[in-house]
């Protein structure tokens, strides 16, 4: 055989050893997204056009007997996206689970009316860690209610990851779609940043993080690429001062 034959061979060989890496590196980047919350003053003219938007419907307090609904954040109206997610902010203890799942398919409908395909909801809800056993309980009770066809995504505080709840951890990522990650308090990232993506990295379900949008982001984060179960960044869009 020729010299160049044997170059042709070796790289035939090569391609194919390397064409199932390259397959499975496609599927994971196209598993990852990048979405960015609308909240409260905050609309679709301050995220770039057509992208997926988790839109904040407002705060659900209970520190009463019942619980109060305070509408903020945008109202349903016509609007280019690829996805959109609605958002409440869990104010107190937690609400009943039929109350949130009502509250959700009706401002469902009235962005429907437009119309606009709402892919899912997103529980805001700052749980401590000590009661992450009792959020778990109230996430898998909110599943069995909620028809399939919507995601349940929810955000996390870094704490949990180094909690001693990791059995419930596990329980609330197997019950719902999503958890994201807060990595930054305020207008600014949480201290020893690093110390939560190194946790990440490693981290065995299915996650994404929120960062804030248009602030440097430290470069530790692309070490999260090498970890399947990462599946992109929300990013938290604020005015400026």
């Amino acid at each position: 055989m020729s010299r160049g034959n044997q170059e042709k061979l070796i790289n035939y060989i090569f391609t194919i050893l390397l064409f199932p890496l390259f397959l499975t590196s496609c599927n994971i980047d196209n598993k990852r997204s990048v979405s960015y919350w609308l909240w409260a003053g905050i609309t679709t003219d301050d995220a770039p056009p057509n992208s997926e938007y988790y839109i904040y419907q407002g705060r659900i307090d209970t520190e009463t007997d019942e619980p109060i609904y305070t509408r903020l954040g945008l109202y349903p109206h016509p609007l280019k996206s690829s996805k959109v997610v609605l958002v409440y902010r869990i104010n107190g203890l937690l609400p009943n689970v039929n109350y949130v799942v009502d509250l959700f398919l009706e401002n469902v409908a009235h962005w429907h009316s437009h119309p606009l395909k709402i892919s899912g909801i997103q529980l805001d809800f700052d749980s401590p860690t000590s009661k992450l056993p009792e959020y778990s309980k109230f996430l898998n009770e909110f599943r069995k209610h909620l028809s399939e066809k919507y995601i349940i995504s929810i955000t996390g505080l870094g704490d949990w990851l180094f909690s001693n709840q990791q059995q419930s951890l596990f329980s609330i990522s197997t019950c719902v779609d999503e958890i994201v990650f807060q990595l930054y308090q305020g207008r600014s990232y949480l201290y020893d940043f690093d110390k939560f993506v190194i946790k990440l990295s490693e981290y065995t379900q299915s996650f994404r993080i929120g960062l804030l949008h248009e602030v440097h982001t430290p470069s530790t984060i692309e070490s999260l690429k090498s970890n399947p179960n990462y599946g992109g960044i929300i990013y938290f869009i604020q005015k400026n001062l």
